[in-house]
């Protein structure tokens, strides 16, 4: 994958520049303090990842370019484990539509293992009814024996959304994730979206989603089943209160996992971000709850909560 990581250096690299040649007047600066990131799971794994980051361009909340350092830490009974990870970042993303960029390269440090890493992605709207977006994503998997063993993913994908009428639209999404142990998971997901109460921003959903892994004997590093698949209804909302955008999930399905009978999945979301052009501040927090299948067996769950505050001065 070190062709994937060059070209994607290249093109982090153009649009930086490229971003700084735009600015018509000298932007603003801002720090990005404090931020984090909490999650823990039913096998009693624990994540906790602080962020602190200073932005020299500063244009508003979902535009700039900047440095992040964060310190991650994980434990699981007696176990722990930390990292330090160093990334350099541009974004620029259409408040109105979600349109645009999200460029970064990131160095993480973890028990003597070097890795560069990215979270990835760039969208544009391809006719009309289409939008296209290609998405990287290079990381750790985060467990305790892969943490332990230096394991990581590189992850490629596109997605695109087509509006197949109005109020009705479908976004498919395509890549395969390739692991440093030499598996690889081919994954597919499919979302059918109608908009149920569109002055609400109510929409109810119809997801799907698969992968399968093409070496199940590699050692138990992480959850690597041999064929999992997922279907589920879910409700969303969206909605902008006094310059505040609230939005949410709640989804309840059915997952199979290789030949085992069906059992029962569910995922809740809440997020709210402060208005993105504030002089004063730019914020925004999440929360969520996930049950799935794990190592453990079909009753899997996750729950995490995070926050991000930044600061224009």
């Amino acid at each position: 994958m070190s062709r994937v990581l060059k070209s994607f250096t290249y093109f982090f690299l153009s649009l930086a520049s490229g971003s700084v040649l735009a600015q018509q007047s000298t932007p603003t600066q801002a720090i990005s303090i404090p931020n984090a990131y909490i999650a823990s799971d039913s096998e009693g794994f624990s994540t906790y990842k602080y962020r602190a980051g200073y932005m020299p361009l500063y244009s508003n909340g979902e535009k700039y370019t900047g440095i992040n350092y964060q310190h991650n830490y994980f434990t699981q009974g007696s176990w722990d484990s930390s990292a330090e990870v160093y990334t350099l970042l541009t974004k620029a993303i259409d408040s109105k539509n979600g349109l645009g960029y999200n460029a970064n390269i990131s160095y993480n440090l973890q028990n003597g293992h070097k890795l560069l890493a990215t979270d990835s992605s760039y969208s544009l709207q391809a006719t009309s009814t289409t939008i296209v977006e290609a998405l990287l994503f290079r990381d750790r998997v985060e467990t305790q024996n892969s943490l332990n063993n230096g394991i990581y993913y590189t992850f490629p994908a596109i997605s695109i959304e087509q509006k197949i009428i109005d109020r009705l639209s479908v976004v498919l999404m395509g890549g395969n994730m390739y692991f440093s142990d030499t598996n690889t998971r081919p994954t597919a997901k499919a979302k059918l979206i109608y908009d149920l109460v569109p002055e609400y921003g109510l929409t109810a959903q119809l997801r799907y989603r698969q992968y399968r892994d093409t070496n199940t004997a590699v050692p138990n590093n992480y959850f690597n089943p041999s064929e999992y698949s997922e279907t589920m209804i879910a409700f969303g909302f969206r909605k902008r209160y006094e310059g505040w955008m609230i939005n949410g999930t709640a989804g309840v399905g059915r997952q199979t996992v290789n030949q085992d009978p069906s059992t029962t999945t569910q995922l809740y979301e809440l997020a709210a971000t402060s208005p993105v052009a504030s002089n004063d501040y730019y914020f925004k927090t999440r929360a969520g709850y996930g049950k799935s299948a794990g190592f453990l067996g079909p009753n899997y769950f996750y729950r995490y909560v995070m926050e991000e505050l930044v600061i224009p001065f």
